[in-house]
C-alpha cells in the first residue's frame, strides 16, 4: 500500500507540476501560490487515478473516470457557449476577470466620444508602464529586507517609493499634487486618503483628484494646500495608520477618507488576508484553473467562494468602522476635521442597469 501511494504521488506531481508551470507561463502568471494551486489541482486527481489503477478497482475506475470526464467536457462546452452568446462577446479573460478586447490606442481614446487629447498619448501610456515596474522593484527591495507587507501596514513600504517622470511624480510615497501654493501662505492642509481612485494612475499629476481640487481652492485663495495620500490597494485600516504615524496633521486641517472598495477586498485585516485567501483550499485551486479560461472552474469557484466571504464579512465591517472611528478621534484630539466618503461602485447599486437587465 505504501509503495502504491508513493508511486501514485510521484507520477501525479511529475505530470502536474511541469504542466502547471507550462500553462501559467503561457498566461504570464508568476505567483508561487498560483503555481501551487494549479499543481495540486492537476496532480492530486492524477495521483488518485494512478493509485486506484493499482488496485482491484481498476476497471470501474476507468469507466467512472471516462464518464466524469465526458460530463465535465459537456459542462465546459455548455458554459463556453453561454459565455460566448452573452453581451460580453469579444472580451478576453485575464485571471478571473473578463475585459474588453484589445483595441488600438486611437480607438480606445475615442471610445467615449471625448478625451483630453493633450495627455492621452503614447508617451503618457509608456510612462505608466515604466512607473509600475519601478514601483514594484522598490516594493520588492523593501520586502526582501523587512519581510511581507500586511494590508494594514502598506504605508510603511510605500513611504520609501520615489519616481520622477514627465507625467507621474512620487516622493516618499506621496503622489505629486500640482499648483500648490507656497508653504508660507498656507493656513489649512487638506489630506486626501484613499486607494487607487485617489492615486489616479490613469492621469498625469495635474489631472488627479487632488490637483483639480487644489486649483479650485486657488480660485478663491492660497490658504489651502491639498496632499494626495492615496495608494493603490490601500485600506481604511492602512490609511488610518498613515494618518497617525506619518502625516503631521495640525489644528484646523482636514482629513478626507475615500473608503469602501478596497476594504471589501480585504476581509481579514488582522491576518492580512485577501478575501479570496479565506476560501477553502480545494475550492481555491479552481481559481488557478480559471486563469487559462476553464469556465467550469470559474463557475464552481463563483458558487462556493461567496459563502466563505459572508463568514468573515461582519469582522471586515467592524474593522473598517473601527478604523474610521479611530481616525475621527485622532483628528479631534489634534483639533482637525475628518470627513468620510463611501466610494460608490457597482456592488452598491440596489437596482440593475438596463444593460444588466438585457
Amino acid at each position: 500500500m505504501l509503495t502504491q501511494t508513493i508511486v501514485a504521488v510521484l507520477v501525479g506531481f511529475a505530470i502536474g507540476v511541469p504542466t502547471a508551470f507550462w500553462l501559467l507561463k503561457k498566461v504570464r502568471i508568476k505567483a508561487k501560490v498560483r503555481h501551487l494551486q494549479v499543481s495540486l489541482a492537476l496532480g492530486l486527481p492524477i495521483a488518485l487515478f494512478v493509485f486506484l489503477l493499482q488496485t482491484s478497482f481498476a476497471v470501474p475506475v476507468v469507466v467512472i473516470t471516462a464518464t466524469v470526464s465526458l460530463l465535465v467536457i459537456s459542462l465546459e462546452l455548455t458554459l463556453r457557449h453561454l459565455v460566448a452568446s452573452a453581451p460580453s462577446t469579444g472580451s478576453r479573460t485575464f485571471g478571473m476577470h473578463r475585459t474588453g478586447a484589445s483595441v488600438p490606442l486611437d480607438e480606445a481614446r475615442n471610445a467615449s466620444g471625448f478625451y483630453p487629447y493633450d495627455y492621452f498619448t503614447e508617451d503618457f501610456m509608456t510612462e505608466i508602464h515604466t512607473y509600475s515596474p519601478s514601483c514594484r522593484e522598490q516594493l520588492d527591495s523593501y520586502i526582501k529586507i523587512n519581510g511581507p507587507v500586511l494590508s494594514q501596514k502598506s504605508y510603511i513600504a510605500y513611504k520609501g517609493i520615489n519616481y520622477n517622470g514627465t507625467h507621474i511624480s512620487m516622493t516618499d510615497g506621496i503622489r505629486c499634487t500640482t499648483d500648490t501654493p507656497s508653504l508660507s501662505s498656507v493656513h489649512q492642509n487638506i489630506y486626501l486618503f484613499g486607494g487607487s481612485t485617489m492615486f489616479c494612475i490613469e492621469v498625469p499629476d495635474r489631472l488627479t483628484i487632488s490637483s483639480v481640487l487644489q486649483r479650485l481652492f486657488r480660485l478663491l485663495s492660497d490658504f489651502n494646500r491639498v496632499t494626495n495620500c492615496g495608494v493603490p490597494g490601500a485600506t481604511t485600516v492602512d490609511r488610518t495608520r498613515m494618518l497617525a504615524e506619518i502625516v503631521e496633521i495640525k489644528q484646523g486641517d482636514i482629513a478626507v477618507f475615500y473608503f469602501g472598495d478596497n476594504d471589501s477586498g480585504w476581509i481579514d485585516h488582522r491576518s492580512g488576508k485577501l478575501a479570496q485567501q479565506l476560501v477553502p483550499f480545494p475550492i481555491r485551486t479552481l481559481r488557478g484553473l480559471a486563469d487559462f479560461g476553464v469556465e467550469a472552474a470559474r463557475w464552481i469557484y463563483g458558487e462556493f467562494a461567496p459563502r466563505s466571504f459572508r463568514k468573515f464579512s461582519r469582522l471586515a465591517v467592524n474593522d473598517t468602522i473601527g478604523a474610521l472611528n479611530e481616525a475621527h478621534q485622532y483628528c479631534l484630539n489634534k483639533g482637525a476635521h475628518m470627513v468620510a466618503i463611501l466610494q460608490p461602485n457597482l456592488y452598491t447599486l440596489r437596482t440593475k442597469s438596463d444593460y444588466e437587465k438585457n
